[in-house]
């Protein structure tokens, strides 16, 4: 089956989501692997948008558990979840006949689980900080690592990225032979940007991506057409990702953890804000504040993520995701430093005291992990994004 591989730092599951759309859109049955979930493990496997089912996920996993257990521990080590589950999305994807898959990278490139399978097309989004204590510090360290997903003789599609990064992704498809196509994001007044569903500028990028992705494969067989491209664009739903929930005061949730993506968020939180402003008269009293909610996994890197973020926070609900790897509540508040930072053990609280604080022309914004919007997700009654579009649509 022709499977697609994202590596990058931010922008990975957004564009290895509007990839799948765009496939599924021109008449292919596609697979679709990312991580992490909301709100239900099952969200990690789709064909055609769709979540695997409870049985079918509880069935491929009782198979695996033999097999793993059939492994030679001297050889091949303990297997991991991350292991485990990409092979697990792979068996359902051949099982359901899927025409392609398109699979999101772990950690890093080179050495992930994904990076077992051959690609056809490889995709790297915008690279920035993360996993550093793997990864290394330095972006050219960074990058190499994600461009390990390069093939020979095949296309490599890549964000334009900051110089460092692009000079060893560049090295690398020179090592490795690959065709490196390097795409800038969608122009705002491009047919396509008008028509994409998700929100924020930088989704340009990660849309520019996907449609250099489709076409790379149309060179393969893969028939993706403009409509095709147009249409996997527009009906595309990611939960999560500058999620904007209308009422009063607006709440927006959005999986941000790493200074690129706080970066990107505070940009369409700025756009959104002016934007409120734009449309406000002398007498509706004054501007809109910006409350967030934040909280992190210990292994994320507080103050870069602050630098971006804070400034735009008239006021700041430190809290703890409901993770095992969880940063404490108290320790982000100290990191994010500020006066008009306060700390509470549970999101709830958080988003309490937010709501109580805010105006209802106000923004609350939930952001710093994926694991803490799939919780937000849960307390505001959103349900479980079993598809990502209707098949009517």
């Amino acid at each position: 089956m022709p499977i697609v591989v994202v590596a990058g730092t931010k922008g990975k599951g957004s564009t290895a989501a509007m990839l799948a759309s765009i496939l599924a859109a021109s008449g292919t049955r596609t697979g679709l692997y990312t991580q992490p979930h909301l709100q239900s493990y099952r969200e990690r496997v789709r064909v055609d948008g769709r979540a695997i089912g409870g049985r079918a996920f509880a069935a491929a996993a009782g198979e695996l558990r033999s097999a793993v257990a059939a492994l030679p521990r001297h050889l091949a080590g303990a297997s991991t979840t991350f292991e485990i589950v990409t092979a697990l999305a792979l068996l359902h994807f051949a099982r359901r006949g899927c025409g392609a898959a398109v699979l999101e990278v772990g950690l890093g490139g080179r050495a992930d689980a994904t990076n077992a399978v051959d690609p056809l097309v490889s995709v790297v989004t915008s690279i920035s900080h993360d996993h550093t204590a793997v990864l290394g510090r330095r972006l050219s360290s960074i990058a190499r690592e994600k461009a390990g997903i390069a093939r020979p003789g095949r296309v490599l599609v890549s964000a334009t990225q900051p110089p460092a990064a692009a000079a060893a992704i560049a090295a690398a498809c020179a090592r490795t032979g690959a065709a490196l196509r390097v795409m800038p994001p969608l122009a705002p007044r491009d047919p396509l940007a008008r028509g994409l569903a998700l929100a924020g500028a930088h989704q340009l990028q990660n849309a520019a991506l996907a449609v250099a992705a489709a076409r790379a494969l149309a060179e393969h067989g893969l028939a993706t057409g403009d409509g095709a491209i147009r249409h996997g664009l527009a009906r595309l739903r990611w939960p999560g990702r500058y999620e904007v929930l209308t009422g009063a005061p607006t709440i927006v949730l959005d999986g941000a953890h790493n200074d690129g993506s706080a970066r990107a968020l505070a940009a369409t939180l700025r756009h959104d804000l002016a934007g409120h402003a734009s449309l406000r008269s002398a007498e509706q009293g004054p501007l809109p504040r910006l409350g967030l909610v934040v909280g992190m996994l210990a292994d994320k890197d507080v103050r870069a993520f602050a630098r971006e973020l804070r400034p735009l926070a008239a006021a700041v609900y430190a809290t703890a995701p409901r993770s095992a790897r969880a940063l404490d509540a108290d320790e982000l508040a100290t990191r994010f430093g500020g006066r008009a930072t306060r700390a509470f053990p549970h999101l709830a609280e958080a988003l309490a005291a937010a709501r109580a604080d805010a105006s209802p022309r106000d923004v609350i914004c939930v952001s710093g992990s994926l694991a803490l919007v799939g919780e937000a997700r849960d307390l505001l009654g959103l349900a479980v994004a079993e598809r990502l579009w209707d098949e009517a649509e």
